[in-house]
């Protein structure tokens, strides 16, 4: 793996999108979108936890996810920004990968109700790309 460090960076090509007066706003849209996905993920999970058809050995796998998602202080605190949430989320989809033989429509649909419920910004194509991998690794199992 090459390592990155502002040698390999364009950074003349990216410094071009950064506007002092808009970071702030535009962080906090990116961190809010990051941040919905790994609710969305979540709550993935927690419809396949409550869904009977799941096996008890998934269901394991999904309660120490979730648990791990909801514990503020664990790997990469919850609270530094924007990396906060980054080992969360990777714990969420390393589950839904294990699980993924047991993920349903249903349990996706639900996970869209909940999250259009929540936020009013959400949109389903902010998730396209997650659903993709998701339903992508219950076809290869």
């Amino acid at each position: 793996m090459k390592k990155i460090n502002l040698e390999n960076i364009d950074v003349d090509k990216y410094a071009t999108k950064f506007k002092e007066n808009d970071f702030l706003q535009s962080l906090f849209k990116i961190v809010k979108k990051a941040g919905q996905k790994v609710v969305y993920a979540g709550l993935i999970l927690f419809f396949m936890y409550i869904d009977n058809d799941t096996p008890s050995k998934a269901k394991a796998a999904i309660a120490g996810a979730l648990g791990y998602l909801l514990v503020p202080f664990d790997l990469i605190p919850d609270f530094i920004p924007v990396v906060g949430f980054a080992d969360d989320f990777s714990v969420v989809l390393a589950a839904l990968s294990y699980a993924a033989v047991c993920i349903k429509e249903d349990h996706k649909d639900l996970a869209v109700k909940k999250m259009k419920e929540w936020f009013d910004d959400f949109s389903e194509e902010e998730v396209e790309m997650l659903n993709s991998i998701i339903f992508k690794k219950k076809e290869e199992k």
